[in-house]
């Protein structure tokens, strides 16, 4: 990319990331697009990504796969609704924008939007504690609400983490240790049950994406003590975390999850994006409010899109996992990322934090930089398409 467009491109893509951190893409993705309708950029922006040859990896050919079959299924169910086009069209943003810009970010200037990421990580961080202390909101968000927040500071814990591998001096890694426990903590301000059980995933899952060594098991048994005695601390986060086991309680989620899973059986091609709540409408008794969403991603994109597009989005994310997984044997910090990921994962199964656009074009920016660090890393090597 000429010199010009790559400074261009940096600038907009700082943007996109250090908003994009604190749940407001938006900005950045509106500047991206414009960009692209400029030819002499559009040329240089579309050679950069020919030389990844994205194409061949599994991870983008099953992402396109998913957003065709999400076309295809509105074509069919949903036609004239305009909130499903309109869900559409985000995902096709998300997918071929906000990736395909994560691609040609780690491709131009690796450092500096690693740098960008940790900024923003730092940013969210600092963030959710002015809103809980200074503005004093009883759960903490970012600029996007509380459970989404909690997301976003999954991936901020795991790029602390994963600084923490990547810094020799002492300085700097007492530095982003005390980040690290800040954003635990930070977590815990949101409130977000979701969240916990995606912390607990996240540290579980460490010795899974690196080298199991004695250090990191008594980190991970110190996190999780001192992530027990917190909650335990405060009678508001306790009572949060001990109605998770209660049944009746969670006796609406459970409802959604059946009703998802009907939807899924008797629409192959779904409900039609968007129509969940009012789809749900037909599995509650009369009066009664329907929630907004499945209360998991997976089931969420199972009702709105059949079958085959649930089996999509669950191939996405252990396409990514599998990615982490190998690079963090060459490149130990990329481990952190993984378990990051994988966390963010797992608390989807309770929420639906990355349907929107702003987390999802964010998250999906991050996977084209790690699919073009695993394409420059092994090539053709592995997780190819022959």
């Amino acid at each position: 990319m000429k010199q010009k467009y790559s400074l261009w491109f940096s600038f907009i893509g700082a943007i996109f990331v250090l908003f994009g951190g604190l749940g407001q893409t938006i900005p950045g993705l509106l500047l991206i697009l414009l960009s692209l309708f400029y030819p002499p950029f559009f040329k240089s922006y579309v050679k950069e990504i020919k030389t990844l040859e994205p194409q061949k990896q599994f991870l983008p050919l099953i992402s396109f796969a998913f957003v065709i079959w999400a076309i295809l299924a509105t074509l069919i169910v949903a036609p004239r609704n305009i909130n499903a086009w309109g869900t559409a069209l985000g995902l096709f943003i998300v997918v071929f924008v906000a990736f395909f810009a994560g691609l040609v970010a780690r491709k131009t200037n690796e450092e500096l939007f690693w740098e960008f990421w940790v900024i923003t990580s730092i940013l969210a961080t600092a963030y959710i504690f002015y809103d809980k202390y200074i503005r004093g909101a009883r759960r903490a968000s970012l600029l996007v609400g509380c459970n989404a927040a909690g997301t976003l500071l999954l991936i901020a814990l795991s790029v602390f983490l994963a600084t923490l591998y990547k810094k020799d001096k002492p300085k700097q890694r007492l530095f982003y240790a005390i980040f690290s426990l800040l954003a635990i903590y930070g977590i815990l301000l949101t409130a977000s049950r979701a969240a916990w059980v995606g912390l607990i995933a996240l540290f579980v899952s460490l010795p899974l994406f690196g080298k199991k060594t004695r250090k990191l098991t008594v980190f991970i048994l110190c996190a999780c003590i001192l992530l027990g005695v917190l909650i335990y601390s405060v009678p508001f986060w306790r009572l949060r975390f001990a109605n998770m086991f209660v049944l009746e309680k969670n006796s609406a989620r459970i409802n959604s999850y059946k009703a998802a899973i009907d939807m899924m059986l008797h629409h192959p091609f779904g409900i039609g994006l968007s129509n969940f709540q009012e789809s749900y409408r037909n599995y509650i008794p009369e009066g009664q409010t329907p929630l907004s969403h499945a209360h998991n991603i997976y089931l969420q994109f199972g009702a709105e899109l059949g079958l085959i597009g649930m089996l999509f989005s669950i191939a996405i994310y252990i396409s990514i996992l599998y990615m982490c997984y190998k690079l963090a044997k060459k490149k130990p910090f990329y481990g952190p990322i993984g378990a990051g990921f994988f966390a963010v994962v797992i608390r989807e199964l309770f929420d639906c934090t990355t349907l929107g656009l702003s987390v999802a074009s964010f998250i999906w920016f991050f996977f084209g930089y790690i699919c073009a660090e695993y394409i420059l890393t092994f090539g053709e090597d592995t997780n190819s398409v022959k």
